[in-house]
Parts: C-alpha cells; sequence; structure tokens
C-alpha cells in the first residue's frame, strides 16, 4: 500500500515495537497459565499462543515467521516451568509432613509412584497426593518425614522439599537464548519486509 498523502511511505515501527515488547510478555503470561493445573487454562493458553505466533510469523514474512513460530513454542514450554521453579522457591511456605501411603503404579516403561502426604499444622489435617514429578520417590515408606512446599495462592502444585531448588542457571540461560533469538528473528523478519501497509 503506497502513501497518497505524500508524507513518505508508512511507518512500521510501532508493529515493530509492538510485536517486539507484546510477543515475549503474551507468551509468559501463557506459560504462567500452563502451571494453573487446569485443562481449560491450558486451553485457552494454548489457543493465545497459537494465535500470537501465527500473527507474528505473518507480520515476519515466511522465513523468520517460521523461526520465531517454532522459538515462540519452546520459550511457552520452557518459561512456564521456569517461573514455577522461580516462584514456588520464593513464595512457597514450608511445612512438616508425613508420609502416610506409597502407591506404585505402572507406566509405560517403569514405575511410577504417588505419596499420599498427611500435613498436621494449626488445629487442621490436610492431604496431599504427590506424584513422582513432585518429589514422591519409591523409597519414600509409611511414617517418612518429609517437608511439602505449598504455594499459598493454591496456584502451583505442592512439592516435596526435595524437588524445591528455586530456578536453575540452566534454566535460565535457555529461556534467555529462546527470548533472545526469536526478538532477532523478529527484528530481521521486520526489517527485511519492505515498507508496506505494516
Amino acid at each position: 500500500m503506497t502513501s497518497t498523502s505524500g508524507l513518505g511511505p508508512p511507518r512500521r515501527w510501532p508493529v515493530t515495537l509492538g510485536l517486539v515488547v507484546l510477543t515475549p510478555l503474551i507468551l509468559t503470561g501463557c506459560g504462567w497459565l500452563n502451571q494453573g493445573g487446569s485443562g481449560l487454562y491450558t486451553a485457552i493458553a494454548v489457543v493465545i499462543t497459537l494465535a500470537l505466533l501465527v500473527v507474528a510469523g505473518a507480520l515476519c514474512g515466511a522465513g523468520p515467521g517460521t523461526g520465531v513460530a517454532i522459538l515462540g513454542f519452546a520459550f511457552v514450554l520452557f518459561v512456564g516451568p521456569a517461573l514455577d521453579d522461580y516462584v514456588l522457591d520464593r513464595r512457597g511456605t514450608r511445612h512438616e509432613a508425613v508420609v502416610t501411603a506409597n502407591t506404585g503404579f505402572h507406566r509405560k516403561h517403569d514405575t511410577g509412584h504417588t505419596c499420599t502426604v498427611v500435613r498436621s499444622d494449626g488445629g487442621r489435617t490436610r492431604t496431599y497426593e504427590i506424584g513422582d514429578s513432585q518429589g514422591c520417590e519409591a523409597t519414600f515408606a509409611p511414617g517418612r518425614r518429609v517437608t511439602l512446599v505449598v504455594d499459598p495462592e493454591d496456584w502451583l502444585a505442592t512439592r516435596l522439599g526435595n524437588e524445591t531448588h528455586g530456578l536453575s542457571s540452566g534454566m535460565a540461560w535457555t529461556c534467555g537464548g529462546l527470548l533472545a533469538a526469536m526478538e532477532a528473528l523478529i527484528l530481521y523478519g521486520r526489517l527485511r519486509r519492505k515498507a508496506r501497509s505494516f
């Protein structure tokens, strides 16, 4: 689209700036939404992520747009667990608890475990089901004392203390690298496009 007002070609920097700033913010929000543990939240995050990456990819052109879509999807997959680790380490409250049962179940290639953990503090008893991805191990026998890390806002999954280490440097570098590569491709794609309507 050409300019008919004699003021020169249309400016593309507002759209470019919007893509550079809003794309990572929205993708980070989608990654955080995935940590809620609800299928509805995950579905909403997937729809928003796909729509955003399709638009960003279209505005960057075919080659860079494909790279933006791939890197953006990978960024969402890594930034959600990174935020989970960071936030649970910072705001999670630790409670002493006791393992009351350790149930094994068959998975495709190995055996998974679920620990039933009872927390008794403040006069009330709370029971948690902790999977092996949250720290339950086959060696945890009933009666074993453990430390629970609970999110006070009940958004993040409860973990055992042995699985709460905060944000690892590897995860931080991975998220930072994906973000930098995605932003570079957004800028490259926007700068190589000819001055058109966007």
